[in-house]
């Protein structure tokens, strides 16, 4: 029997059928009474009170909030790239070090490199769940496009939001509406890209930030390195990258929006429209506020060329030859 005739046939049966039974012709599936399609209430997996617990998973969006503020202050910064360009200076005898705490943090710190994840691992990371910068991803990875424009529209939101509460008579009955839809979409957004194998990474990736500050944050080494009164952290950062880079990086708006922007993804996972304080939606849009500001002061300005495996790759096979050498 041809195909139009099986339909025509089954066609007819429909037809043919009792007035109180209807036949869907596709799954063959008999009813005892007619089956009329309510429009109201269908469509109710679209409601988000029955979404499952597990379509926003915390953890996920926890671990964005830690690879977010690592890929500004490691990389964008540059705190990866000013510890290796110290351990090279200490190895060629360009500094001198006699505390033997700190000659040991730079012997593990030299030992674990090749262990670590390089410049071009975290840059993947970076672009698959941020859609930032310029890495390579493996084949058929898929990079988080959606990022972006979600996190530019809650950017919006909440300075429409600002503006209309610092010029209402009641600032509490402004609309909290469409920061709470971008939000949910952001949750949603990053539960999905921040998953898998870049979970397992974002603790060694910090571990890594952690060991590159304690050797930058080294009294002896800030001593020697530092320029000016203030010899800390941020100003080694800058001493050395102008110096070995040619660049001078804004370590204030950078802190500010590795600082601001882990707070803020924080937020956005644990936010709940019902439970959130006002006194957590304030903080949150705080923290949007300082970002945004700090964000501002680095339009326009160098963000530096730096390419690690270009300026640090070179000195290996010296760093290499010069191991079997310390003695501590």
């Amino acid at each position: 029997m041809s195909t139009d005739a099986i339909l025509w046939h089954t066609l007819s049966e429909v037809l043919e059928s009792s007035g109180n039974v209807t036949r869907d012709p596709v799954k063959n599936v008999y009813y005892d009474e007619v089956n009329d399609f309510d429009h109201v209430n269908s469509f109710q997996f679209l409601d988000p009170l029955n979404l499952p617990g597990g379509t926003i998973n915390v953890v996920n969006i926890q671990n964005a909030a830690s690879l977010y503020a690592i890929m500004i202050l490691g990389d964008e910064m540059g705190i990866f790239r000013v510890a290796d360009t110290i351990l090279k200076y200490v190895t060629m005898g360009r500094v001198d070090v006699e505390s033997t705490t700190t000659a040991t943090r730079l012997y593990n710190y030299m030992q674990l490199r090749d262990n670590r994840t390089s410049f071009e691992e975290r840059s993947m990371w970076y672009k698959q769940v941020f859609n930032i910068g310029n890495g390579n991803t493996v084949s058929d990875m898929v990079v988080n496009e959606g990022f972006l424009p979600l996190w530019e529209t809650y950017m919006g939101e909440v300075i429409k939001y600002i503006d209309k509460y610092e010029g209402a008579e009641d600032p509490l009955r402004v609309s909290k509406s469409g920061i709470h839809q971008v939000v949910t979409d952001l949750q949603h957004n990053l539960s999905r890209a921040a998953a898998g194998m870049v979970k397992i990474f974002v603790p060694e990736m910090y571990a890594h930030l952690e060991d590159a500050i304690g050797i930058i944050n080294a009294e002896e080494l800030r001593d020697q390195l530092g320029h000016g009164i203030s010899r800390d952290l941020w100003n080694i950062v800058e001493s050395v990258s102008a110096e070995e880079f040619s660049y001078y990086p804004n370590t204030s708006a950078l802190r500010t929006i590795a600082d601001s922007a882990r707070n803020i993804i924080l937020d956005i996972a644990t936010y709940n429209q019902v439970t959130f304080s006002e006194d957590q939606f304030q903080a949150m849009v705080k923290n949007v506020e300082a970002f945004i500001i700090a964000q501002n002061q680095l339009q326009g300005g160098s963000t530096g060329d730096y390419n690690e495996g270009d300026d640090y790759e070179g000195d290996l096979e010296e760093l290499q030859e010069a191991e079997d050498n310390w003695d501590f």
